[in-house]
């Protein structure tokens, strides 16, 4: 649950993907399904370390016109009658009724990865809520829930905070991705179990590297190996989902990147590449490809005949192979840090919340993160123009922690599995 199935988002997507392959690997005869939201159900193919394996949906709607049998509302209230009638015929013709109850009540473990960054009410209350309420069909329906490697919180408002006691106390492992949503998670679920941590999924996804790719200006050959990189937040370019500085931004972003790429210009010889990790058409306040292309027209005509932007419509797999040729990055989005630190690339992240900080700890990067809501443009460019000049010292330190890393989450996983097994054994 909580990762999608489709979206322009390649960090959600990563999540799926890499999320699979751990299950996969976990143990010998594994299969796995998405739960969540989708128009349709059916299947996809996803590709866990390059094989293609058809993964099937399971899917709940919000639309009006919506099939009663898929639709949310209706899957929350026939889970609540799931939970108050214990009689076996009663709860089979309901399974039988609501293909998601059906499936949900048969599956060895399920767990929310709430697209890494969701468990909060940082994009707006609705939405939290909205994601919450399948998690509590699960609930009623199971009894317990798995909270996948994630970041939890911040919580804005009193009801956000209850609603995330209430899912956590009732799981049956909570695991976080850093330890400051580890602290805020253990907090809320007190004495009910302990906290877990855990490096993000992500890590383990795997890179489809790209000797040619789609680039404007064109690309001839490959990348030179001195290249910079640079992830344009679209969210973050626009003033977020309210347009008007949602995250609380210090620095003006915009004038952050355009006078960073100047700065970065005066003291390396190296070429730049934009790259978008999130794909929405022009317009779009999400969208990372138009907010690249904004940018590239703001800058110096000298500084802009050295910016390429990766145009193709590539996929989390590839986007991280083309990341895996820089010499240096720096990223706004969560995801396309964690493509680079998982490869050993420098990484400096542009932080708009709490999650980054946490993430980049976990392979001992954590002064790597400049902090968009406390520091201006001016110190932010100064901190990441220090932290090129620093980026061989970490280099393969670096590469040993997120190899280590993945090693982590590979025994995490296979014990998650196992420990599935076990109750479902116990169970029957």
């Amino acid at each position: 649950m909580g990762a999608p199935s489709s979206s322009g988002n390649r960090g959600v997507l990563a999540l799926g993907a890499s999320l699979a392959a751990l299950c996969i690997d976990a143990r010998r005869g594994v299969s796995v399904c998405l739960l969540g939201s989708s128009r349709e159900g059916g299947a996809i193919r996803m590709r866990p370390h390059g094989r293609s394996v058809q993964i099937p949906i399971i899917h709940w709607r919000m639309a009006p016109n919506s099939s009663p049998k898929h639709h949310l509302v209706v899957i929350l209230l026939m889970s609540i009658l799931y939970r108050l009638i214990p009689i076996a015929g009663v709860r089979s013709w309901i399974s039988g009724l609501i293909p998601w109850i059906g499936v949900v009540r048969c599956l060895t473990v399920v767990g929310d990865v709430r697209g890494g960054d969701s468990f909060s009410d940082i994009y707006g209350i609705k939405r939290f809520l909205i994601a919450s309420m399948p998690s509590w069909s699960v609930i009623l329906v199971r009894g317990e829930i798995v909270h996948f490697p994630q970041t939890y919180g911040p919580f804005r408002t009193r009801t956000a905070r209850t609603i995330a006691r209430f899912l956590l106390r009732r799981s049956s492992a909570v695991i976080a991705r850093d330890r400051e949503s580890q602290r805020v998670a253990q907090a809320l679920v007190g004495d009910v179990l302990e906290v877990g941590i855990s490096p993000d999924v992500a890590f383990a996804l795997h890179p489809d590297r790209l000797v040619t790719f789609q680039a404007e200006p064109p690309l001839e050959g490959g990348l030179p190996k001195t290249t910079i990189g640079i992830n344009v937040n679209g969210l973050m370019f626009n003033g977020g989902y309210t347009r008007r500085n949602m995250f609380g931004l210090k620095m003006d972003y915009k004038v952050f990147l355009t006078d960073l790429l100047s700065a970065m210009a005066s003291v390396t010889s190296s070429s730049f590449l934009l790259v978008p990790h999130t794909l929405a058409p022009a317009g779009d306040i999400e969208s990372d490809n138009d907010a690249c292309h904004q940018l590239r027209m703001a800058l110096p005509p000298a500084v802009r005949s050295r910016v390429r932007i990766v145009t193709g419509e590539y996929d989390a797999h590839q986007i991280k192979g083309i990341i895996s040729q820089l010499d240096f990055f720096v990223g706004s989005r969560m995801h396309s840090c964690i493509a680079a630190l998982s490869q050993g690339v420098p990484c400096v992240g542009v932080a708009y919340s709490m999650k980054f900080k946490g993430v980049f700890e976990s392979v001992g990067m954590e002064d790597w993160v400049v902090d968009g809501r406390h520091l201006d443009e001016m110190h932010a460019i100064e901190r990441v123009v220090e932290l090129y000049g620093s980026r061989e010292s970490v280099r393969s330190g670096l590469a040993a922690d997120a190899e280590a890393a993945r090693s982590r989450l590979t025994e995490f996983f296979a014990g998650l599995i196992e420990s599935g097994m076990e109750r479902a054994a116990k169970e029957v």
